[in-house]
């Protein structure tokens, strides 16, 4: 146990309270060159939460300057606290929708796409999934289903047409969008 390790975990600041428990019990395990090797299995235990979480927690740690991460094979991973490298200075939570991280997000191509679909809720979730499906699939394809879908639609009500992000990350503009043509039959039932 390292005193000056669990003196340095207590003034750092993390994303949710999981991590901050996660760097005190790697905190409490350090040895004298602030290092251990607890497994995750081991981490999940003693937390009570799944060896995912526990990953999550260290990869959130490893990629904010906390610890250090030496892999080994066939055994459990070792862990170098940075308590030298930044004793004094909480760290501040980083945060994934900042203004810089979503200046490129609204594409013009996804801003054609938010005009044309006929439910606007939730832009920044339908910007991010449209972002992932036109990696594979042309745009203006799918500016033109997205055109042909807002016109089945345009009699729906709004609740029952998906998020933007639901009909992307679904995969929805796939299904055939027939316009429906106003005939007697139709409208007699």
């Amino acid at each position: 146990m390292s005193i000056q390790g669990l003196g340095w975990c207590i003034k750092q600041k993390t994303d949710t309270p999981t991590t901050k428990l996660v760097l005190f019990i790697l905190s409490n395990y350090a040895d004298e060159n602030h290092s251990c090797y607890p497994s995750e299995k081991h981490l999940a235990t003693l937390v009570g939460v799944s060896d995912r979480q526990i990953r999550r927690c260290l990869t959130y740690l490893q990629k904010n300057g906390f610890i250090t991460v030496e892999p080994r094979s066939g055994t459990s991973n070792r862990y170098f606290l940075s308590v030298d490298a930044d004793v004094q200075t909480p760290r501040t939570p980083t945060s994934s929708n900042t203004k810089e991280n979503t200046k490129d997000i609204y594409t013009k191509s996804f801003e054609m796409f938010w005009k044309l679909y006929p439910r606007k809720v939730g832009k920044f979730a339908a910007a991010t999934a449209f972002k992932r499906v036109c990696k594979a699939d042309d745009v203006n394809a799918m500016l033109k289903v997205t055109k042909l879908f807002a016109e089945s639609h345009a009699q729906t009500e709004e609740r029952f047409i998906p998020h933007a992000q639901t009909w992307l990350n679904q995969r929805r503009f796939m299904d055939t969008v027939e316009k429906k043509k106003n005939t007697m039959n139709n409208l007699a039932g």
